[in-house]
């Protein structure tokens, strides 16, 4: 008996060690002033610089890298009005940004770079992933596919959102639409679930935008993404919505509501959470 009892003893506990050593390290604090802007430990993980309460889509984008690839990183909340000391992190003020004290407090900041880069930096280290994957045709239409969410997409979403005039919003919905085809269409060519086929970063960069369009836009404009045009892009969403890395990174529709009613009532112009003070 004693030695069956030793036998399971070994067997939970080496259960255990392999399934936390898997999950990464998510600290999740409040800092200020010096600690935040010196790091000198080497062992000390990536640092994550992001608004309180998942409430940035952009660092959302980040977010999700980072649970993906199974990086261990720390979490640093910027309140808004962002602090002076944060302009050590980045001179740009905005979030997301990233800071490696193991290589020397590199700091890497605008989304996009910080996600090519994690992609990169979980490769030195040996980390399996297919966020980005190493065919360059692939990895231009990644490029391509997150150039147009940043130029034309969400835009056309936010101006739409935000516009008070009844008489161009039939306009406005229709460019929106328009923009919202290249998804589609990416869709079909790859049979899906995702964008590349795999889940990649063209996914991520994506979701958080269409993410609150289908919940801000319901609320405000009564306008329900059509299945018919788009049955694809639902069915993507809903995909996106079951990972973990998701639903960890993002906001409750109550809160979206409560940031986006901000917005909405300040007659906000497009530029990103990462611009307002509200």
């Amino acid at each position: 008996m004693r030695a069956l009892l030793l036998v399971f003893c070994c067997i939970h506990l080496a259960t255990a060690f392999v399934s936390s050593a898997c999950m990464p390290r998510v600290l999740t604090e409040m800092r200020g002033g010096y600690d935040a802007t010196v790091g000198t430990d080497p062992s000390t993980p990536i640092q994550f610089f992001t608004l309180p309460g998942c409430t940035c889509p952009y660092a959302q984008r980040v977010h999700i890298a980072l649970l993906e690839l199974l990086l261990p990183f720390d979490m640093t909340e910027i309140s808004l009005p962002k602090p002076d000391w944060y302009l050590k992190i980045n001179p740009r003020g905005k979030v997301p940004a990233l800071r490696i004290p193991a290589e020397q407090n590199a700091v890497i900041y605008e989304s996009a770079i910080c996600n090519e880069f994690l992609c990169d930096y979980a490769t030195k280290l040996q980390k399996h992933h297919t966020l980005m994957p190493m065919d360059p045709i692939h990895k231009a239409k990644i490029r391509l596919l997150n150039d147009h969410c940043d130029n034309v997409f969400s835009k056309t979403q936010f101006t739409y959102l935000m516009n008070k005039d009844d008489e161009a919003d039939a306009g406005l919905r229709a460019e929106m639409e328009n923009a919202l085809k290249c998804y589609e269409d990416a869709l079909v060519e790859s049979k899906g679930p995702y964008l590349m086929g795999e889940f990649s970063v063209a996914d991520l960069h994506v979701f958080p935008f269409i993410q609150r369009l289908l919940i801000t836009h319901k609320q405000w404009k009564d306008y329900v993404l059509p299945s018919d045009k788009f049955p694809n892009l639902l069915a993507w969403h809903d995909s996106c919505l079951e990972r973990e890395s998701v639903k960890k990174s993002s906001m409750s529709k109550d809160k979206t509501i409560e940031v986006y009613g901000r917005f909405v009532a300040a007659d906000y112009k497009f530029g990103g959470l990462n611009k307002s003070s509200l």
